[in-house]
């Protein structure tokens, strides 16, 4: 009975090692799985820090080409800037120099308008001397005529020309003697029968009448 017993303890005790043996087997299986894999592990941290650094590296750059790309559009900012205000100062400028000659332009053709306002008012003045002066040089002219008529002709030929031409009566009434007695003379006035000196007008170019 004993001997049985003790086979039997045996055999278990045989499985319970095999079954320890096949634990064992298979932990270091896992142990040398996981060992694998904490090596992988290892490489792969490894890789990761040197792509960390990479990265690193990268986003350095990055900043630094951003801080320099910064400074470049902020001194390219300033440049635009001044170049805008100086623009704008020069078109303020371009303006106030346009409104000057506009000024001035307005104020000469206010100046030549004036200038032609005052050629044409001494051109009429001048045309109305002149017509004046045409006037009277045809009317002294006249009065010589009427003059050298009553001299030649006499009282008859007188007569009939203002019968046919009455206007030249004037002419010759200029010309008659003007009897004033001494008794009703005016002061001053030396003019005592002798012909009215004050209504004849005498032309330096006019005829000169001589009694044949």
């Amino acid at each position: 009975m004993h001997l049985v017993r003790g086979l039997v303890l045996a055999k278990e005790l045989f499985n319970t090692i095999e079954s320890f043996d096949g634990q064992c087997s298979e932990e270091e299986a896992k142990s040398k799985k996981l060992s694998e894999d904490l090596k992988a592990m290892s490489l792969e941290k490894v890789q990761l820090e040197s792509n960390k650094r990479a990265l690193q590296f990268k986003l350095d750059s990055a900043v630094a080409r951003e801080a320099d790309l910064k400074e470049r559009y902020e001194i390219e900012l300033k440049a635009v800037k001044e170049s805008l205000k100086h623009a704008r100062d020069q078109k303020r400028a371009a303006e106030v120099s346009q409104k000057r000659a506009e000024d001035a332009q307005k104020l000469a053709e206010e100046r030549t308008l004036a200038a032609e306002t005052a050629v044409a008012t001494a051109n009429n003045s001048l045309e109305a001397v002149a017509a004046e002066k045409d006037k009277l040089l045809v009317s002294a002219r006249q009065e010589d005529l009427a003059q050298c008529l009553m001299t030649i002709g006499g009282e008859q030929l007188v007569e009939r020309i203002m019968e046919t031409h009455p206007e030249w009566e004037i002419f010759f009434l200029r010309q008659a003697p003007t009897d004033v007695p001494s008794s009703e003379a005016i002061p001053g006035d030396e003019r005592d029968g002798v012909e009215d000196q004050t209504t004849l007008l005498v032309v330096k170019e006019g005829p000169q009448c001589v009694d044949p």
